[in-house]
C-alpha cells in the first residue's frame, strides 16, 4: 500500500459533484420513509486510498494483496457488540433482525461484496481492559462510508440507520464530508518517525520460560491437556506518536502474501499482517487455514515432532469444526511450508462444501479458537490460559474481517499484530506448548516473531 499509489485520478474529481447530486436524489426520500438500514452503492473511478491514520476514527481496513481486494470503511452507521460464551449466537439473532429491514440499492454496474466488518477478542470472557479498552469483546459494524477495490474496480457504499430519524440533508452532508476527508488523507505527507526510547516485555523471558515449563509438566501429567498456546508482549515507547499509516504500509510491503488488517477505535489502532485465514466463504464453499509450527525462514521441521504434536492437532480440529456445517471436508495429507520474512510455518488449507443452513456465525463458533491459538482440548486449554497468562490478549489471536451477502465472508486470525496507543506500540507473539516443548526453544520462537515484526515496523 505505498503512498505513491494512493492518488486520485485528478486533483478535483469530476465525478464528485455528480455523485453528490445523485446521492441526494436517491437517498433523500428513503431517509424520510424508511425505519431500518439503508445502503446505496455506486461504482466510481478511484484508485486505492490509504487509511486516514490518527486524523479520523473509527476506521476499518482489510486487504488481501494476493487477491487484489481491499476494503476501507469509515464511521459507524450501525454497530452491534456482544460478550460471553454465546456471543456468536446472540449476534446472529441481532443481525438477522436488522437484515430483515435492510434496503440495498446498487446503481448501474456497482457491485460490492462486503456489508459489515466483524472483529472479536480471543476470549469471549475478556472484558476489554487496559490498552484494549476501546475494543469491544465482539463488534459487528456497518460503516457509514465503505470503499471496496476488487480487480481494478471501486465501489462506494453509503449507509445509514434510518431509525435515528436524522434530517436527510444532515446525513448526506456527513456522508460527503467523510468521503472528502478520506480523499484528503490520500494526499497527506509522510510523518517523520519518532525515536524509540525503550522496550519492556510482559512477561519477561525468564518468567515466560517458567510458565512454559509449568505447562509442559501439566501436559505430561494430565491426560486431558495435550497442547496450550502461551503468549507474551513487547511494549515499545517512543518520544512521539508513530504514524499508523506508515506502519501499515511497511507491513503491506513486507508481508504481501498475508492479509493486512487495521482498525482504529477510540484512541487505539490495531495493525496486523496475518498469514492465517480463519474463514473464507463464497459460493457454497468454505476454506480455513490450519497453520501451526514455526521455524526459521530457511529451516526445515525437526523430524516428525513438530508435525505430529503441534500441526496435526490443528488440522484435525479444523476438519472436525467444518464437518459440523459441511457435507464434505478435504485436507492435504502433508503440510506445505509457508515462508514469510524471517520465519516459516507448516500450513494445511482445509476446504468444505457447506450444508444447507450453514452460516458464518455458526462456523465461527465451531472454529474459534483453533488449537493454533488456544490449545487441545479447547476447554482445558482456555482454562489454563485464563489462570496462567499474565495479561488480557484482547483481539490478538481473535478474528477480524468482513461479512457480505448470503454466504460470503472473509475473516483472518489476528496474528503478527501491534496495538498502537499514543506513544506506545504493543507487539504480541505466542507459541504452542506440547509435551515435547523446551522452554528455551519456545522463548526463541517468540523472540523471532517479535523481532521479525519489530524490524519491519521500525525499518
Amino acid at each position: 500500500m505505498p503512498r505513491s499509489s494512493a492518488r486520485l485520478r485528478s486533483a478535483t474529481p469530476a465525478w464528485l459533484g455528480r455523485l453528490g447530486l445523485e446521492l441526494r436524489r436517491l437517498a433523500s426520500p428513503l431517509l424520510v420513509s424508511r425505519r431500518g438500514l439503508l445502503s446505496i452503492t455506486f461504482e466510481i473511478p478511484l484508485d486505492p486510498l490509504q487509511v486516514p491514520g490518527e486524523a479520523l476514527q473509527p476506521w476499518f481496513f482489510w486487504e488481501r494483496p494476493a487477491d487484489d481486494h481491499r476494503l476501507l470503511g469509515l464511521g459507524e452507521a450501525l454497530s452491534l457488540s456482544e460478550q460471553g460464551t454465546e456471543r456468536f449466537a446472540q449476534l446472529r439473532q441481532r443481525v438477522a433482525e436488522r437484515e430483515a429491514g435492510w434496503i440495498h440499492i446498487e446503481q448501474g454496474q456497482a457491485r460490492r461484496q462486503a456489508r459489515a466488518f466483524l472483529g472479536f477478542a480471543f476470549d469471549p470472557l475478556d472484558p476489554g481492559e487496559g490498552p484494549w479498552e476501546p475494543f469491544p469483546n465482539l463488534q459487528w459494524t456497518v460503516p457509514s462510508v465503505l470503499l471496496e477495490w476488487h480487480r481494478g474496480r471501486c465501489s462506494l457504499t453509503f449507509s445509514q440507520d434510518c431509525a435515528r430519524r436524522e434530517a436527510p440533508a444532515q446525513v448526506i452532508e456527513r456522508w460527503m464530508g467523510l468521503l472528502l476527508r478520506l480523499l484528503e488523507a490520500g494526499h497527506a505527507s509522510a510523518i517523520p518517525s519518532p525515536r524509540l526510547l525503550d522496550t519492556r516485555e510482559e512477561p519477561s523471558g525468564v518468567e515466560w520460560s517458567r510458565d512454559v515449563a509449568e505447562a509442559v509438566a501439566a501436559i505430561r501429567r494430565d491426560a486431558f491437556l495435550h497442547k496450550v498456546v502461551l503468549s507474551r508482549t513487547q511494549r515499545l515507547r517512543f518520544d512521539g506518536v508513530p504514524d499508523s499509516v506508515t506502519l501499515l504500509e511497511r507491513l503491506a510491503g513486507d508481508f504481501s502474501g498475508c492479509t493486512i488488517l487495521g482498525v482504529r477505535l477510540g484512541q487505539a489502532t490495531l495493525l496486523a499482517a496475518t498469514p492465517e485465514r480463519l474463514l473464507s466463504m463464497a459460493g457454497g464453499q468454505v476454506c480455513s487455514d490450519a497453520i501451526a509450527g514455526t521455524l526459521p525462514a530457511d529451516g526445515l521441521p525437526e523430524g516428525e515432532g513438530m508435525r505430529r504434536h503441534e500441526h496435526q492437532p490443528v488440522v484435525e480440529a479444523v476438519c472436525t469444526a467444518l464437518g459440523r456445517w459441511c457435507d464434505t471436508v478435504e485436507a492435504e495429507t502433508q503440510p506445505s511450508t509457508l515462508r514469510l520474512p524471517g520465519l516459516a510455518h507448516l500450513a494445511t488449507p482445509v476446504r468444505g462444501r457447506l450444508s444447507p443452513g450453514a452460516d458464518v456465525y455458526g462456523l465461527l463458533e465451531a472454529l474459534h479458537p483453533t488449537p493454533a491459538v488456544g490449545g487441545v482440548p479447547r476447554s482445558a486449554a482456555m482454562a489454563w490460559i485464563r489462570t496462567h497468562e499474565r495479561y488480557a490478549r484482547g483481539w490478538y489471536t481473535g478474528g477480524f474481517g468482513w461479512v457480505g451477502d448470503g454466504d460470503r465472508a472473509e475473516l483472518a486470525v489476528v496474528l503478527r499484530c501491534g496495538l498502537l496507543r499514543g506513544t506506545e506500540l504493543t507487539l504480541h507473539a505466542g507459541a504452542g506448548i506440547t509435551r515435547i516443548s523446551r522452554p528455551g526453544n519456545e522463548l526463541a520462537e517468540t523472540e523471532l516473531k517479535l523481532r521479525t515484526l519489530r524490524d519491519r515496523l521500525l525499518s
